[in-house]
Order: C-alpha cells, then structure tokens, then sequence
C-alpha cells in the first residue's frame, strides 16, 4: 500500500516530493499517503475494516494531494480546514455509515495535525504495546 503510493509514475515521484519547499509537505505528504494506504487495507478485511465496502481508489489521494499543495501556497495550513477537506469530503464524502465517518474523522485528527511538525511524532507509539 505505501511503497505503491511512492512508486515512480503511480502517485508520489521525486518532482512531487521536491515541489514544495517546507518541511510540513513531505511529512503530511507521507502521512496523507499512510492515511490512504490504512483505508485501502482496511477494505481487505469486508465488515471488520469497514461497515459498508467503499470503492477508494487513487483519485481520492491525488486530490487530497494536490489541495494541500495549494493550500500550502497560500500561507500557513489551517488544520481544521485540512481535516475537514480530507475527511468529510475527498473520503468521507462516500462514507455513508456514522460509524465509519467517526472512525476517518478520528483519523484525520490524529494524523494530520500539527504535531506532524515535531521530530519526534510517531504515527505508531511503542507504549500502546503494553
């Protein structure tokens, strides 16, 4: 799922990764490519992943992709505006279940958020393990 998001021509090439010049757009790229790989395994997994089959596909990453762009073009993000644009409408505006809308929400708030911006922000934490 990620490695297919990096792979050259598919989604995300090296132009891409060198497009924008702050440290927040490689790493909300990444985690908007991490965001769209979690919700293409959890389709695998029929109700346990999600409580209606949605059909994800590339397009949805590609336009999450580039709304960041411009709105990193255009001064400093806006977190909420961010998660709302990914989560209510580039995914969630297929998400017809309330259980899944509040899973991709939670989503959405706990990966891209500003805390993207510290080095030391893990997406997995080891004190979950215990």
């Amino acid at each position: 799922g990620l490695l297919r998001s990096y792979t050259p021509g598919v989604m995300v090439d090296q132009d891409k990764i060198e497009r924008v010049d702050t440290p927040q757009w490689r790493q909300l790229l990444f985690a908007l490519c991490f965001l769209h790989s979690i919700v293409q395994e959890r389709r695998k997994f029929g109700p346990l992943g999600w409580c209606i089959p949605y059909e994800y596909n590339n397009g949805d990453l590609q336009s999450c992709i580039l709304f960041l762009e411009k709105h990193l073009y255009n001064g400093p993000i806006s977190w909420s505006t961010f998660q709302y644009m990914v989560a209510a409408v580039q995914y969630g505006g297929k998400i017809t279940d309330s259980l899944d809308v509040r899973l991709f929400r939670i989503y959405a708030e706990e990966w891209l958020t500003d805390s993207l911006d510290v080095r030391l922000f893990r997406i997995y934490a080891e004190e979950w393990l215990t």
